[in-house]
């Protein structure tokens, strides 16, 4: 063999060897999720006594936080392994089964194939040790209180009623979760009486943290004797953790009082005749200011706060300053409302960061123009208990015409605080809007609820106006945007929303929202110069508002 031919033999060999290699590339994408062929046990098996689970699929899959994601009811005692090959999962435990007792495993997303990430739809197992299968089911839907959406992969939990925990203290027997409509269904239960709860778990210890997790609770027993559906109810906020004192110490020129929940009222009560200034400075802390300048000696304080449930908390400290070289907080204050936009009837407000000493109305003033100046008189004037928020009720028509501007003036030393720092010069222009710059939203509320609150709330959620008990209502002046509008069942009459409390077992008060017939939807675009009329709500009051 010549070299040419040798040499020309070497490159036909290599070439055939990157093709041995290549693999194939194109082709349709797998869209078909993979399909259970066999298990053991068989689903609705009885007298199923093994420890291990094993599933055969048509094709490859793999498994996805299946030991963190698998839901078996009732749960178990002791944990498990996951074993893969190819088309098939064994699941090995390590503790035996409870006699006579069904079991059921949704495996909800934990499968897929090893490709493209499909997942069997709703696989689903269940087995009894005993002789018999449970069968009876437990369905409704989850959604939000505060939007009216459905809540999707919400922990639901069965207690039977005997139980002496709920989903605040311990995990439950029986576990499902959420589909992305909200709904739940609880497979092969026995008869019983149970309660049932949810909650957004977000760290995954199978019960509600009230303090920063949405959580809720079906208020009746649930007498399960026959298939049950429809049983449905939301999620909410409210901490329920017994409020307490988590720090009270001095900071810097101040003494901090700080609660673990935010606290809803408060009063100090000290052991002499010397008045303690004081204000709110943040939802869960009370700041005590120093206004003697005296240092070292204590005083006995008696605290006395409530929370958004109605615990009332009493405690002694010992209330003491310091010396110390850091700068107090600075003087600051904020003027609302915020939007340059007001209507003709309308409180002007200004928050300050510490309470206010003085207050020199003739630095105060709403400017038309360089001739037409006025003065707020007193009457108007509103203080909040720890003068931190001042408030005149306006009618913007005694000084301007529709269309027109106006300036609120702050001028210098306006204000000047409890540790004599002074306000800086403030100023914000608004103006009344024309209806050709604004919108309206009106309707209709049919109910015979004897006390409602009727709420706009803004593209972010934010209530922005209140009505109560307007059967016939308007909202006027409004920016274009979009808008919703919703109705509460004010049930004890006490203007504001409560939610349900656990502890109680009372129910949330009934939120409504308006939704459009046609689309569904909740949403309401309102543009300039434009009305929009029959935002109706009809709501009949039962036995569970």
């Amino acid at each position: 063999m010549t070299r040419i031919q040798i040499l020309f033999t070497v490159i036909l060999l290599s070439l055939l060897g990157c093709a041995r290699v290549s693999s194939p590339t194109g082709g349709p994408e797998d869209k078909d999720p993979p399909v259970l062929v066999s298990s053991s046990p068989k689903d609705g098996q009885t007298q199923y006594n093994q420890k291990t689970v094993t599933l055969v699929f048509d094709e490859s899959v793999t498994t996805k936080s299946i030991e963190n994601n698998l839901i078996i009811t009732p749960s178990i005692e002791g944990n498990f392994k996951t074993r893969i090959k190819r088309n098939t999962v064994q699941l090995v435990f390590d503790s035996t089964w409870r006699e006579n007792t069904t079991y059921s495993f949704n495996f909800g997303n934990t499968i897929q194939d090893l490709n493209e990430g499909n997942v069997p739809s709703n696989l689903y197992l269940s087995f009894s040790t005993g002789e018999t299968i449970d069968s009876l089911t437990l369905s409704g839907k989850i959604t939000n209180l505060y939007t009216a959406e459905p809540v999707k992969q919400a922990l639901v939990s069965l207690y039977p009623s005997s139980d002496t925990l709920n989903i605040t203290s311990g995990a439950a027997l029986y576990l499902t979760k959420t589909d992305t409509a909200g709904n739940y269904k609880f497979q092969n239960l026995p008869s019983g009486n149970f309660l049932v709860y949810a909650a957004l778990d977000k760290n995954n210890n199978s019960k509600a943290d009230t303090d920063k997790e949405l959580y809720g609770f079906l208020k009746d027993t649930v007498k399960l004797t026959e298939n049950t559906s429809q049983l449905s109810f939301s999620l909410q906020r409210l901490n329920v953790l017994p409020l307490s004192i988590k720090t009270n110490r001095h900071f810097g020129k101040y003494y901090d009082i700080t609660f673990n929940k935010p606290i809803t009222s408060y009063q100090l009560e000290s052991d002499n005749d010397t008045p303690l200034v004081h204000h709110l400075y943040a939802t869960d802390k009370i700041r005590i200011y120093n206004t003697k300048a005296t240092y070292g000696d204590s005083t006995n304080v008696v605290v006395n706060a409530n929370d958004s449930i109605d615990s009332n908390f009493k405690q002694n400290i010992k209330l003491y300053f310091n010396e110390s070289d850091l700068d107090g907080d600075k003087l600051t204050q904020e003027i609302t409302p915020s939007s340059s936009y007001v209507t003709n009837n309308f409180e002007l407000k200004v928050n300050f960061n510490k309470p206010i000493a003085t207050y020199q109305p003739e630095k105060v003033i709403l400017q038309k123009d360089s001739l037409n100046k006025f003065s707020l008189p007193d009457s108007l004037l509103t203080w909040n208990s720890s003068k931190t928020e001042i408030s005149w009720s306006l009618n913007a028509s005694n000084f301007i015409e529709p269309g027109e501007q106006f300036k609120a003036i702050f001028g210098s030393g306006a204000f000047i605080s409890i540790e004599s720092d002074t306000s800086s010069v403030i100023q914000k222009t608004f103006q009344v809007a024309k209806s050709e710059d604004s919108g309206i939203i009106e309707g209709t509320i049919t109910t015979n609820a004897p006390h409602f609150i009727l709420q706009l709330l803004n593209n972010q959620g934010k209530v922005i106006r209140e009505l109560y008990n307007l059967k016939k209502y308007t909202f006027d002046n409004l920016d274009a945007g979009n808008y919703k509008v919703r109705m509460i069942v004010d049930t004890n009459n006490n203007k504001r929303l409560d939610v349900g409390n656990i502890l109680t077992r009372a129910s949330s008060e009934t939120i409504i929202f308006y939704t459009d017939a046609l689309s569904k939807s909740k949403n309401i675009s309102v543009k300039k110069n434009w009305e929009i009329g029959d935002i109706n709500i009809s709501h009949t009051v039962n036995n569970n508002d």
